[in-house]
């Protein structure tokens, strides 16, 4: 016979205070990381809701005095990965390999986000199809690196690796960022 369930524990006013000025302040930001993550607005609502899941169930974990978006980032980052992990057997096409560039075979995604169309006209097609080109890890970085403008701690921290791997990953996907911006200028003109 099962333990009879505890009732679910009242949220104190301090919870209920830390996370409306986490929603308030930071909702859009991490809506924003999570669907440049997934480039799905109904998967980047998904994320974002778990993770301010995460944020109410752990908040006395959050250290004051550090960076709450890096820590909600890094929350975002590994719901992701594991969402990643789950869908693997469930998809034909399997997870991206840490260099291995995505195509869509000259089409693009069926699922166009504002992100992707602000990208497209701020930075033209060519930049928008090579960064899309990227691995998860490597588009990762070069968002949080060169968007962002998060310092490589910061990222090591959000991403859950040491600085080196960020500056390996980050001068990879750089690399084949040009690499990928050149092919698909050429391929436009």
């Amino acid at each position: 016979m099962a333990a009879p369930r505890k009732p679910f524990d009242p949220p104190t006013q301090e919870q209920r205070a830390f996370l409306e000025q986490a929603i308030e302040q930071y909702g859009k930001a991490i809506y924003n990381f999570a669907l440049r993550l997934t480039h799905n607005e109904a998967d980047a609502r998904d994320l974002t809701q778990e993770a301010f899941i995460r944020v109410y169930r752990a908040w006395r974990s959050f250290v004051p005095g550090t960076s709450f978006l890096s820590w909600a980032y890094r929350i975002v980052t590994n719901l992701y990965r594991d969402e990643l992990r789950r869908r693997k057997g469930r998809y034909q096409e399997e997870i991206p390999e840490d260099n291995a560039p995505q195509a869509f075979g000259g089409q693009r995604p069926l699922a166009v986000t504002p992100i992707d169309e602000y990208v497209e006209r701020q930075l033209s097609e060519p930049i928008s199809k090579a960064l899309q080109a990227l691995s998860v890890d490597q588009r990762q970085v070069v968002i949080l690196a060169d968007l962002e403008e998060y310092s490589y701690q910061e990222i090591a921290d959000i991403v859950g690796c040491s600085i080196g791997t960020v500056r390996s990953r980050l001068h990879r996907a750089r690399s084949q960022l040009r690499n990928l911006i050149q092919h698909y200028s050429a391929t436009s003109t």
